[in-house]
């Protein structure tokens, strides 16, 4: 054999083993992720394209989604990712670590030695990212604020002035870039700081010069020979400081005292009475507007500021009244025209303690109501809850169709009279409710009761002019009736009278006997239905009829005890008789006063 042979075979031999060698390398590493490579922390080398995906998702998974971290002066701020339209593509990073298969001997070397950290590839959507880094801002943006000072009772409390920031939006979509994934470290926003006009030192010059003065005694305000004092504890809670331009500027909010002022400046001024209506003597009299002198609101506050820093002897200021109208004037009372007789009704009662405590009041409280043109009456709202406290009693009601014991009993009396007063008037009736059941003393199927607070008697002030509702109330005695009359005053303008259909749909009334600690006897009532019609005229000529049905249930006769012939279980200790009743004696079913 030649050496040019030998030399051949030798060669062909290493060629050999170079091809072996690079397949093998070819096939450990050509399609894997280079050895060294991470993505935020997470080694991904030598995996192949497909697991490194799997492992960056699931390595990936809680920080892609977490809040944004990010800061701007001591402030620190969160922004949804999601929000901002910023995801991480895993595909596109996996592919950017140098996965996927290559013959290129540098790139096979590479996979098996080299690798490098690689940063995620971030997609955007930059409308979304835009409009999140604007929302950013109204968080971050804050003016510059000056020092002030404030009052803790009577101690002024001092607040430093603070710098202002104003984030550069720009630049600020870069960085919440940046900042994703967020590694739960905030990363700092480009925002440019501003400052305050005045330093510490002028609030400090500020607190001794006004703030603590101003805190050292009462100020006196005077009206002529009339004064008044105020104490700093009661102009604390308005007063406030600040410096601008090294500047005191001391602020008095006046609204805030407005109630301290109507107190206490009754020794100073003369109040404005507004025009009203009344009845003097037989009928409705205009009792005139009255204008007034107040202190001057637009002064009062520049005055009681130019005197707070002054000391003990000084503290004192004369304050100018101000002429101010009455808000309704004699003009417009007059303009009501509430001259006339419109609508009249009394109703009757026999006597009961309750019911003239209870119609009493309510008739003092409804008497005198005026009524402009459009407003509405509600019985409700000018009477008031029934209540010890509101002046009513305890007495009977009717609550599902039995008599029982509650505050206010015989409030509905004042609402039957006030409800056919507004009948005759020609008003427009808003709501109205009758009796459960028929009581004899009240126009049959006209009438209304009422219970705090849903059930209530409203009407309506259509007449185009002024109203004044007028209750004359007389109280019973044991041997008189008590009675209830109710005037409404205005223009008249149209005529009412009354009509009524027969008796229909009779129901009768059932025996029920009732055990019950609390049973009150009830005598029986038939139920029935009725028609009341309601006739408009104008000048002799009906221009309108209303209608409306009232339904009454039948009353039981209701009888305390036990049904005859039934069985009763005797109380522990035996029988007894309840003191004031004869054993044996009957008692007979009655109604109760109502």
């Amino acid at each position: 054999m030649g050496r040019k042979q030998l030399a051949g075979i030798i060669a062909a031999a290493g060629l050999g083993v170079v091809v072996v060698g690079y397949g093998a390398a070819f096939a450990f590493a050509g399609a894997k992720i280079p050895t060294d490579t991470t993505v935020l922390g997470i080694p991904i080398g030598g995996l192949s394209e497909a697991d490194a995906k799997t492992k960056l998702t699931a390595g990936l998974k809680d920080r892609v989604a977490a809040p944004i971290a990010l800061k701007a002066g001591d402030s620190k701020f969160q922004v949804q990712p999601a929000d901002a339209g910023l995801s991480v593509d895993v595909d596109k990073t996996v592919a950017a670590a140098g996965a996927g298969r290559s013959l290129a001997p540098g790139r096979i070397w590479h996979a098996l030695s080299g690798g490098d950290a690689v940063e995620p590839v971030v997609t955007k959507d930059d409308a979304k990212l835009k409009a999140a880094v604007d929302k950013l801002a109204g968080q971050v943006n804050r003016k510059a604020t000056e020092g002030t000072i404030t009052f803790k009772g009577t101690q002024p409390v001092k607040h430093d002035p603070a710098d202002g920031l104003q984030l550069d939006t720009a630049k600020a979509v870069d960085a919440v870039l940046a900042a994703y994934p967020s590694d739960g470290t905030p990363k700092e926003l480009p925002a440019d700081v501003t400052k305050p006009q005045a330093a510490s030192e002028a609030i400090d010059k500020a607190l001794k010069e006004f703030a603590e003065p101003a805190m050292s005694g009462p100020i006196r305000l005077t009206v002529g020979s009339k004064s008044v004092e105020l104490e700093p504890a009661e102009l604390a809670p308005a007063l406030a400081v600040s410096v601008q331009e090294g500047k005191v500027i001391p602020a008095l909010n006046t609204k805030l005292l407005e109630p301290l002022f109507v107190q206490r400046f009754k020794a100073l001024e003369t109040l404005p009475k507004d025009a009203t209506v009344q009845i003097v003597g037989a009928g409705p009299k205009v009792v005139p507007a009255v204008n007034g002198m107040v202190v001057d609101r637009a002064k009062v506050g520049a005055a009681i500021l130019a005197i707070l820093p002054k000391p003990t002897g000084e503290r004192r200021a004369a304050v100018p009244l101000t002429a101010t109208p009455a808000k309704f004037t004699t003009a417009q009372a007059t303009a009501l025209g509430i001259t006339q007789n419109i609508g009249d009704f009394k109703t009757e009662f026999p006597h009961a303690p309750y019911r003239n405590t209870n119609i009493g009041t309510a008739a003092a409280k409804i008497n005198g109501t005026l009524l402009k043109p459009n407003e509405e009456f509600s019985l409700n709202k000018i009477v008031g809850e029934r209540t010890k406290e509101n002046g009513f009693a305890e007495g009977y009601i009717i609550s599902g169709g039995k008599f029982e014991k509650d505050f206010g009993g015989g409030v509905s009396q004042s609402a039957t009279t006030t409800f056919n007063a507004a009948f005759f008037a020609g008003l427009k009736i808003v709501a109205h409710k009758a009796h459960s059941v028929y009581i004899s003393r009240y126009p049959v199927g006209r009438e209304a009761t009422v219970a705090w607070p849903n059930v209530d008697l409203k009407f309506l002030n259509d007449s185009g002019h002024g109203l004044l509702v007028q209750t004359i109330f007389k109280a019973s005695t044991p041997g008189s009736k008590g009675s209830i009359r109710v005037i409404i005053w205005g223009t008249k303008f149209v005529d009412v009278t009354a009509g009524q259909s027969e008796k229909t749909n009779f129901r009768q009334p059932s025996i029920e006997y009732n055990t019950a600690a609390k049973c009150e006897p009830q005598a029986p009532t038939a139920g029935f239905d009725i028609t009341i019609y309601r006739y408009f005229a104008k000048n002799g000529v009906r221009v309108k009829t209303e209608s409306f049905t009232t339904k009454y249930n039948a009353a039981n006769d209701i009888r305390c005890g036990p049904k005859p012939g039934t069985t009763v279980t005797p109380p522990p200790g035996g029988i007894s008789t309840p003191p004031g009743r004869k054993p044996g004696v009957t008692t007979t079913t009655t109604r109760p006063p109502s």
